[in-house]
């Protein structure tokens, strides 16, 4: 098929990944194959979830089965948030990065299915939606798809006018949505209740040379404060001057 562009928007705020949509063939397409693996190969592919029991089903993807736009698209992806992450910056061009899906899976969730907050293997992960309920939406936060920033444990005491990142983002999965970020980052999946199928594909990808990246030493692009001259003390006043300074408060505090 001839070559088409696809919008991409990059979380420029917090640098954790990048989400475009997919075209609807594709989507067609990616179903068509899950439907036949789910009917005729479940039980050869079929692997158990590590975090949680699931009402759903869950299958491994054969890369075989995978069609040549569904893998170019990954990796296309996988290539152009690179180019947003920093490494140009260790002279390392992320064209010719050699990179690889390592595993790739689908997960069919049904009513009250969850994933707690977990982190993937290798170098970035993502995740694409092909079938979604008509109640996850904008207006709850059933079924939707968590990036989580805070510690365990982290209360902020003042979150509205904090300037600390908020502890966690939430993406509303649509039909097509294709979101992509680095495998470290925790993620989380809440539960949906009622009728329905939120069928999603997420995937690891790897890059063998990756351990052979070495940093590069960066310039500074604007030259540092001198903080020693801006941040400077008179503490005249002879020996207390550490507690007086000019004037003697040695009786104020």
């Amino acid at each position: 098929m001839a070559d088409y562009e696809t919008q991409v928007s990059f979380y420029q705020r917090y640098n954790y990944g990048a989400v475009a949509d997919m075209r609807k063939e594709l989507v067609d397409n990616m179903n068509k194959i899950l439907d036949d693996l789910y009917e005729n190969r479940y039980e050869e592919l079929y692997h158990q979830n590590a975090f949680r029991e699931v009402k759903g089903k869950q299958v491994t993807i054969p890369l075989d089965v995978l069609p040549k736009e569904m893998v170019d698209y990954i990796l296309t992806m996988g290539r152009g948030y690179l180019c947003n992450s920093g490494l140009h910056l260790m002279e390392i061009d992320p064209d010719k990065i050699n990179l690889e899906i390592h595993s790739i899976w689908a997960t069919d969730s049904e009513e009250n299915d969850y994933n707690p907050a977990h982190s993937h293997f290798g170098l970035m992960s993502g995740v694409f939606y092909l079938k979604i309920p008509t109640q996850v939406s904008e207006v709850n936060e059933e079924g939707s798809f968590n990036f989580h920033h805070a510690e365990d444990g982290y209360v902020d005491i003042n979150p509205l006018q904090s300037i600390r990142p908020k502890g966690y983002d939430m993406v509303i999965p649509e039909e097509g949505k294709f979101i992509i970020f680095p495998a470290w980052l925790k993620h989380s999946v809440t539960p949906f209740f009622g009728p329905g199928v939120r069928r999603a594909v997420s995937f690891n990808l790897i890059c063998p040379e990756a351990s052979e990246w070495k940093p590069a030493v960066l310039k500074e692009p604007y030259e540092k404060r001198n903080f020693e001259q801006s941040l400077k003390i008179d503490t005249a006043g002879g020996p207390d001057a550490k507690i007086q300074g000019d004037k003697d408060i040695s009786g104020i505090i």
